[in-house]
């Protein structure tokens, strides 16, 4: 058993350190993709030229480990941005190099480009880069997605789902308050420029079973169609930056297919999964943005592939109405079932809340129990 498959099984062992040090790692993480949308370090010019080019050179390490991404422009000026780097093969040689030669290739290449941006041109277009990257821009889908098949009814306007009505203890509705603050704005965000979306994993299940949070879920979820990535992300920067920061989390391997929100509050993500569209087959599919990744837990890669079936477009749209502790939300047309092809046929809770004791009491014979990571 690999040292990241080992993690997980630590973590439960200790759950007052492992918060703890979450919390730090995520105000770390915060910092890192902060860091990598810096336009004067983490980009590089194509056609870029003298000292411009002899900085890209010398920030190569830097852009490796950050996810550096490469600009052209084409005849009308506009920004095409790809990665700089392919991750798919020779990480263990690259990785460990860029290690090596981060912190001098930073110092020296940052302070090379300062000197390069002294130039009118590289200034200007370092500028008209990071407007580029600072757009709030939406290009709809919606003609698309209709034509395809999918009923993109506002969900404002959808059947109103009525959850189950399970138990939960005093004060459960307070539970992740600031995640919820941040789920409203981002609903607002998206509901107007009217990206379709739905909550999603555990947030889902939550607003059928109770009307609220599961009483022992850690995060929020939602969903978003892959045509809309960019749109989301773009809608996103709306966000107060006092209180939260859209993140791309895409894995290296792929790009443009997982966006986390960082509750700076809390120190906590809400989770947005993009999914594939099947116009043959009129389904949607999650994709798993970081399948590939050595850095993830076999248990979780096997738990998420649970999650990536093919699912009907009528399952999941038009979209219904539900509540989340007092927020309306999104949520799949047939919302049971869409809960069914994710995690299998019994879809009851496996901790039942008894009022007498005020706890939650586990039904070990639920199959919940048999999946990998369940807590």
């Amino acid at each position: 058993m690999g040292v990241v498959n080992i993690i997980p099984k630590v973590c439960k062992l200790f759950p007052g350190v492992t918060s703890a040090v979450l919390h730090l790692g995520m105000t770390l993480v915060a910092v890192y993709h902060s860091f990598c949308g810096n336009v004067v370090i983490n980009t590089s010019f194509e056609k870029a030229q003298g000292i411009e080019r002899v900085a890209n050179f010398l920030l190569m390490p830097t852009q490796y480990l950050c996810d550096g991404k490469v600009i052209t422009l084409d005849g009308n000026n506009h920004f095409e941005v790809k990665r700089r780097f392919q991750y798919s093969a020779h990480k263990k040689i690259y990785s460990p190099l860029s290690l090596t030669f981060f912190t001098p290739g930073l110092i020296l290449g940052g302070t090379i480009k300062g000197i390069a941006l002294l130039n009118p041109e590289v200034k200007k277009r370092h500028l008209a880069l990071k407007a580029h990257f600072a757009s709030t821009e939406v290009v709809p889908e919606l003609d698309y997605y209709r034509e395809v098949g999918i009923d993109v009814t506002d969900w404002q306007k959808g059947e109103k789902c009525i959850s189950q009505g399970y138990k939960r203890g005093p004060g459960a509705e307070n539970h992740l308050a600031a995640d919820k603050e941040g789920l409203k704005a981002i609903i607002t965000l998206l509901t107007e420029a009217k990206i379709p979306f739905w909550v999603d994993c555990g947030t889902c299940i939550g607003v059928y079973r109770h009307g609220g949070i599961i009483p022992w879920d850690n995060d929020l979820d939602i969903s978003v169609l892959i045509n809309d990535f960019q749109n989301v992300r773009n809608v996103l920067k709306q966000l107060n930056p006092k209180k939260f920061a859209s993140q791309d989390w895409s894995g290296r391997n792929s790009s443009g297919n997982y966006i986390r929100v960082y509750i700076k509050e809390s120190h906590n993500h809400i989770d947005i999964y993009h999914n594939a569209i099947d116009p043959i087959g009129k389904t949607v599919t999650y994709i798993i943005a970081h399948q590939e990744s050595h850095f993830m837990a076999q248990d979780w890669k096997e738990r998420e592939k649970r999650q990536s079936h093919p699912i009907p477009f009528d399952v999941i749209f038009p979209l219904k109405r539900g509540m989340l502790d007092g927020i309306e939300v999104p949520v799949p047309n047939q919302t049971a079932r869409f809960i069914q092809y994710k995690y299998g046929p019994n879809i009851d809770p496996p901790r039942l809340y008894n009022e007498k004791s005020g706890r939650y009491e586990k039904d070990l014979s639920h199959p919940y129990w048999n999946v990998p990571l369940a807590h």
